[in-house]
């Protein structure tokens, strides 16, 4: 009985990507959620309009010219429960759409502890906001440019 439970509780956190949607949402329920997410090699995570990211101190596969293209055109969510899966090109893409609809800078924050995964998340959103750049979607507007010359790390 508890390796169905287990199983179905697996089933039901990976399916999960934004944990606003739990019955319970406290702190054991989050953490549940993100320990099973984790484990699964999901190490994106939505609260609202947050992303929680946990580093999983090992290469994964999901940073990739397939991911930077997937998450450039994708939809975010049809509005009928269609969740889109979690990831910092996912956030880029929402700043980026953003800035250019509203037509204002926008911030994004990334935090956590030494060693959490700051300046590679940090890479990875520059990288997938230049490539968002150049895509003819959103047109080039000189933003390109200006995040090389401001850019303190190689993205």
């Amino acid at each position: 009985v508890e390796e169905r439970m287990a199983a179905r509780d697996v089933d039901y956190y990976t399916r999960l990507h934004n944990l606003t949607e739990l019955a319970v949402l406290d702190e054991h329920s989050l953490l549940s959620a993100l320990r099973y997410r984790y484990d699964a090699s999901l190490i994106y995570t939505n609260v609202g309009e947050i992303l929680i990211a946990l580093n999983p101190f090992r290469p994964l596969t999901i940073y990739g010219p397939a991911s930077q293209l997937a998450y450039k055109h994708a939809p975010e969510g049809d509005g009928g429960g269609q969740q889109e899966v979690p990831h910092i090109y996912a956030v880029a893409r929402r700043v980026y759409s953003d800035m250019r609809t509203v037509g204002r800078d926008q911030v994004c924050v990334i935090s956590g502890e030494s060693g959490a995964g700051k300046t590679e998340s940090s890479k990875f959103l520059i990288r997938q906001i230049m490539e968002l750049c150049r895509s003819p979607t959103y047109g080039s507007n000189g933003l390109e440019s200006k995040i090389v010359q401001v850019n303190p790390f190689d993205p």
